[in-house]
């Protein structure tokens, strides 16, 4: 059998607890600065393949950021909707994406 893959999921505790259920381990953070420190660090740690990030974190610490965390590491980094729904950040960073690796906007408004 593989090798189990590690997820964590960073963001306010009321976005990402529910994660904790299903075995990802849950990083609390209230604002960008913690969550954009904490995300690297989270990045460094082999133990983790894939990091979540709640949608209003990841808006919070940037898609610059993000993109150098995933092209430093290799690290699967994606924004995901909170028990609210979605704000748009996933759609949008999904659609830049796929914008970059392919060249042209597949996903329109």
């Amino acid at each position: 059998m593989g090798e189990k893959v590690k997820i964590a999921a960073l963001g306010p505790h009321r976005e990402v607890i529910a994660l904790k259920s299903v075995g990802v381990r849950v990083f609390e953070v209230e604002d960008g600065a913690d969550a954009g420190k904490k995300l690297q660090e989270l990045a460094a740690e082999e133990a983790f393949s894939v990091i979540l990030l709640s949608e209003s974190t990841a808006e919070d610490i940037g898609f610059e950021l993000v993109e150098s965390v995933r092209e430093q590491t290799g690290k699967v980094v994606m924004a995901i909707p909170s028990h609210e729904g979605s704000t748009g950040v996933t759609e949008r960073w999904l659609k830049h994406a796929m914008e970059h690796s392919l060249g042209v906007d597949l996903i329109t408004d």
